[in-house]
């Protein structure tokens, strides 16, 4: 098995933390660690350092070794522009199929936060023994703890193995959905969030992307040759602008009919947003949270504070967010967290490119 982490993501939604050098998987959120060296950590009882193969974008690449000095340098691929998850997977699976064809690949956001990291490690390896054994594409589904409209859904169909945890036949993949439709699916019970995670064997999901996105197909048969060769760079550059910009799920997994989905039950977060560290840092009796600094509250409640090592002082205020860095502060009620986005398009209109 091979490890293939998708460290390509921006996570703007963590700006003023996360910044274009500096994005969100880069960051250590929850602990002494960055999100990018705890999910390393977390696949090593499967794939040693040799056989980890990160993806991510040719500015964070450097960055990207830096925090890994374990991980051989030449399996950190920096890709020469963003062209979504189907050319950075397809990319990975070129590379692993040109060592061993029988590989199976285990596809992992970088930025994720995991509790029951036992249990991901065996649900990992029931999704690799599907993929191996039937030849199919593997999705792990996360079961759903509220209507989620920010998530994408899969609809299981029949349970082919009984087994812990259980395998499903894949029914329809599903966009976000309105709260309404959301909350339809949670009540059915046949419905699991898309994790983002995946395993499949590299040479079965370089057959289903030239079935499916042959344009794709035909730009990763042209840098095969080169890759893991001194060759790698100046080949991605050259092929690289001419790929399509596609997603794995939407390019392929919604078209194949070998696919299958394990059930993910092992405590999962995407860390999305900095009202998501609500639930992870620590808090006092009135829910005020900060990843470490002192907190002096009072008549305060449910606030989120990230202010390094400093004393944060909070005086009759509720339900606010506020993030300090070295030159920004960025206040907000927690329900705007996930408009941050909106910040950042300010600042490229007003050419604040220092902030970004």
């Amino acid at each position: 098995m091979y490890s293939v982490v998708m460290a390509g993501g921006s996570g703007t939604r963590f700006w003023p933390a996360s910044r274009q050098a500096r994005p969100k998987q880069l960051l250590a959120l929850t602990s002494r660690r960055s999100l990018l060296q705890q999910t390393i950590d977390r696949m090593a009882p499967l794939t040693p350092p040799e056989r980890v193969l990160v993806v991510t974008g040719a500015n964070h690449a450097a960055a990207v070794a830096g925090q890994l000095p374990q991980v051989p340098t030449a399996q950190v691929i920096a890709e020469p522009m963003a062209r979504n998850t189907a050319a950075a997977a397809g990319l990975a699976a070129a590379w692993v199929a040109k060592r061993d064809l029988e590989a199976v690949c285990l596809v992992l956001p970088a930025d994720h936060l995991i509790t029951d990291e036992a249990l991901f490690l065996d649900t990992l390896r029931r999704a690799a023994d599907a993929a191996r054994k039937e030849d199919c594409l593997v999705t792990l589904g996360l079961t759903p703890r509220y209507p989620a409209t920010g998530f994408g859904y899969i609809e299981a169909g029949d349970m082919l193995s009984s087994g812990t945890p259980p395998v499903f036949s894949v029914k329809a993949f599903h966009e976000k959905p309105d709260l309404a439709t959301a909350q339809a699916y949670l009540d059915s019970g046949r419905y699991m969030w898309n994790s983002g995670m995946f395993a499949w064997r590299a040479e079965v999901l370089l057959s289903e992307i030239k079935r499916f996105i042959p344009k794709l197909a035909e730009g990763l048969k042209e840098l095969t040759p080169d890759l893991g060769t001194e060759r790698q760079a100046e080949a991605l550059a050259r092929v690289y602008p001419q790929l399509p910009k596609v997603s794995v799920d939407n390019g392929v997994l919604e078209k194949s009919s070998s696919i299958r989905v394990v059930k993910a039950d092992f405590g999962w977060s995407d860390v999305g947003s900095w009202d998501a560290m609500a639930e992870l840092w620590p808090a006092d009796g009135a829910g005020n949270a900060c990843q470490e600094s002192r907190v002096l509250a009072i008549d305060a409640k449910n606030n989120l504070v990230s202010a390094g090592d400093r004393l944060i002082a909070l005086l009759g205020v509720d339900g606010l967010v506020a993030v300090v860095t070295d030159d920004v502060l960025l206040i907000l009620p927690r329900e705007r967290c996930q408009d941050v986005r909106q910040v950042i398009d300010e600042l490229k209109k007003q050419n604040l490119d220092s902030y970004l």
